[in-house]
């Protein structure tokens, strides 16, 4: 009788929280936005991450009781301008692998949240820790979920980022005619599978 009740509440354990694994897929995209001042005011580099790898633990019947942690492979960013050179390009991209996000000694980025808050229909705000360079930090971060599938979870939203909470500096050129803001806007749609 012991062994039976141990394997309902098991089942129902099992039935309210079900891990899932996020990495990238068709239609998905993390991507990273950062606005221009000076002389390019109005423009923007566009930042995709194309390797990332998290896991998800869902509950349906409390998804505030959720867990989601993601690590990005700072290496796999690629600048999507259209709108430089293809000398400026390579500029851009060796400014932010070699001083922003220096990825030969900091390889990745981690985010892990801490507190998940329903804001109504599929709507959350999820509270947690981005950590660049070794440096955690609180983020909040706007989701919108899609579980119409089961098996397959899809999650878009936004966050906001400050470079100074990471000891950064905004890049800037010409004796700072161009310049960088210092606030950069992630937005992402990423795939969470089901675990066998």
């Amino acid at each position: 009788m012991k062994r039976r009740l141990i394997t309902f509440f098991s089942l129902c354990s099992l039935a309210a929280a079900a891990s899932y694994e996020v990495a990238p897929a068709p239609g998905t995209q993390l991507a990273l936005t950062v606005e221009k001042t000076g002389l390019y005011h109005g423009k923007k580099h566009l930042f995709l991450f194309e390797n990332y790898r998290g896991t998800l633990v869902f509950n349906a019947q409390k998804p505030e009781e959720s867990k989601i942690e993601l690590s990005i492979d700072s290496r796999s960013a690629v600048c999507k301008d259209d709108w430089v050179s293809s000398g400026d390009l390579k500029k851009i991209m060796a400014t932010t692998f070699e001083d922003m996000l220096a990825v030969k000694e900091f390889p990745s980025m981690t985010f892990s949240s801490s507190s998940i808050r329903p804001l109504g229909g599929n709507r959350f705000e999820v509270q947690g820790t981005l950590t660049i360079r070794t440096r955690p930090k609180s983020v909040a971060v706007n989701v919108q979920l899609d579980a119409s599938d089961p098996a397959k979870l899809r999650l878009r939203g936004d966050a906001r980022i400050h470079l100074k909470d990471y000891g950064l500096k905004p890049p800037s050129a010409l004796l700072g005619a161009i310049g960088t803001k210092e606030e950069m806007f992630l937005a992402f749609e990423i795939a969470a599978f089901i675990k066998d």
